[in-house]
């Protein structure tokens, strides 16, 4: 079982200081597992996907906690991180924001993010969800995931989950994407839809998440060459 967030959150960084981050957390002595991480396309359900893999093999899925885990690092309320996570910001926003007090700028949130990415990198036993992580992680081991969608089963979903006319849904999934692609393209000078990126390319549309979750998981045990214990369903 992966350890629970309060406890890696505690054990991390209360006593990190940012020159010997990455060292400390690759000096433990525990044997760890390569991470996963999973790219998606808004409304391609990436995140659920994360979820049906951490509950078949027990690794700790880093969504919304790594918004919790950024903001514990960089002193500040997680729904000020909210706000830098995953989106663009103009050089002068960051600029002036900055001049804000208790107001994280995206340049600490960047620099927090690829901390705490590290930090879960030397841990193992994860799987992370989005953040342009697979740009961070250096283990040659791990497994690089991005998930699919057509853009009209998207909307046509989205549309349906928030109770919202399609139209609607359309201009939030547009809007999303961009600012995605955007903060990849950015901060790692990237793109996001590059395939060649990514170890596996799955569509949603096409599997099931339990089906998706199994191609990972042969595909994970055949990269690392790590056998994974799946627990009974």
């Amino acid at each position: 079982m992966a350890k629970k967030i309060e406890k890696i959150i505690e054990e991390q960084f209360q006593t990190w200081s940012h020159s010997h981050a990455l060292a400390g957390s690759r000096a433990r002595k525990k044997k760890t597992k390569p991470v996963i991480t999973i790219s998606r396309e808004f409304g391609a359900r990436g995140a659920a996907l994360a979820h049906n893999l951490e509950k078949k093999i027990g690794f700790k899925v880093w969504d919304k906690d790594l918004i919790q885990a950024i903001a514990k690092e960089i002193g500040s309320g997680s729904r000020a991180v909210e706000t830098l996570d995953e989106r663009r910001q103009q050089m002068v926003e960051d600029t002036v924001t900055g001049f804000l007090v208790n107001i994280p700028t995206n340049m600490n949130y960047l620099r927090s993010l690829i901390r705490v990415v590290k930090a879960i990198e030397g841990y193992g036993n994860g799987i992370i969800v989005g953040r342009g992580s697979n740009y961070i992680i250096q283990d040659p081991k791990s497994l690089h995931v991005r998930v699919v969608c057509p853009l009209n089963v998207r909307i046509a979903q989205y549309a349906k989950k928030e109770n919202i006319p399609q139209h609607e849904a359309r201009l939030i999934i547009e809007q999303k994407e961009r600012e995605r692609e955007e903060f990849v393209k950015q901060n790692f000078y990237r793109d996001a839809s590059n395939a060649s990126d990514y170890d596996l390319l799955l569509n949603s549309d096409t599997f099931t998440m339990d089906q998706m979750s199994m191609i990972i998981i042969t595909a994970y045990e055949e990269k690392t060459g790590n056998k994974l214990n799946l627990a009974e369903t």
